[in-house]
């Protein structure tokens, strides 16, 4: 027994996904539609089913011209059809999706993060002087940032940092021992933020706020009422 099942893998390419199969279809079979009229008004009901399928599009700037272009587009001919006062249907092209670039992954001393190393690769490019100065410190710096947020502040050493700096950056930045790495702020951002935040527990509410307060009237009403209570048993 044979199926006459119809996949997406064997049909046409979508030309617009956002409209989906369905108005594709419906378009490529508007100009085999017999009668001026009829194909006009086929066309128009097809045009509101976009419009319904993607009611953001009303938000941009001549929505119902660019609807009629992508009718167009999606019919992959002329439709046979009266345009619309005022809307011009030029050929737009539909721009390929290029692959995004990805970072280097194989990337030196990853726990610096990309951040620093672009900033030592940015130093490393001036010229000997105040700017290059300025530059090497603050990239040794956030190097510093980075390993205290790995570290949680513990075994941070600025050797390390410095011997770190001279070969990431080819050997072209060099700090001196003499120059102390600044400690980094309590405020300061993490480099490596984990996304979590501690919850601090609430405390629980007194049961008995005149009892604990130390409030005398608040114990004296108790005694009175307890003292009332006995009476009339």
């Amino acid at each position: 027994m044979e199926w006459d099942i119809a996949y997406n893998t064997t049909q046409d390419d979508l030309l617009i996904p956002e409209y989906g199969r369905t108005v594709q279809d419906l378009l490529r079979k508007a100009n085999a539609v017999e009668g001026a009229e009829d194909r006009q008004a086929y066309v128009d009901r097809v045009i509101k089913l976009m419009l319904q399928m993607q009611p953001g599009i009303k938000t941009q700037d001549n929505y119902q011209e660019r609807l009629w272009r992508h009718a167009f587009l999606i019919a992959g001919e002329p439709l046979n059809v009266t345009i619309p006062e005022g809307i011009t249907i030029e050929e737009e092209a539909l721009e390929e999706a290029h692959r995004l670039p990805y970072p280097d992954l194989n990337s030196r001393m990853k726990h610096y993060g990309q951040n620093v190393q672009l900033l030592i690769k940015s130093a490393s490019a001036l010229e000997d002087g105040p700017e290059k100065d300025q530059a090497t410190y603050a990239a040794a710096y956030y190097m510093k940032i980075a390993l205290t947020s790995w570290a949680s502040g513990q075994f941070v050493n600025e050797e390390m940092i410095r011997k770190d700096l001279y070969e990431l950056s080819e050997k072209k930045l060099m700090l001196g021992p003499e120059v102390k790495i600044g400690v980094p702020d309590a405020k300061q951002p993490e480099q490596h933020p984990t996304g979590r935040r501690k919850k601090h527990k609430k405390k629980k509410g007194r049961s008995n706020h005149n009892s604990q307060s130390g409030n005398p009237q608040g114990g004296n009403r108790n005694k009175s009422r307890n003292n009332r209570n006995k009476r009339r048993r």
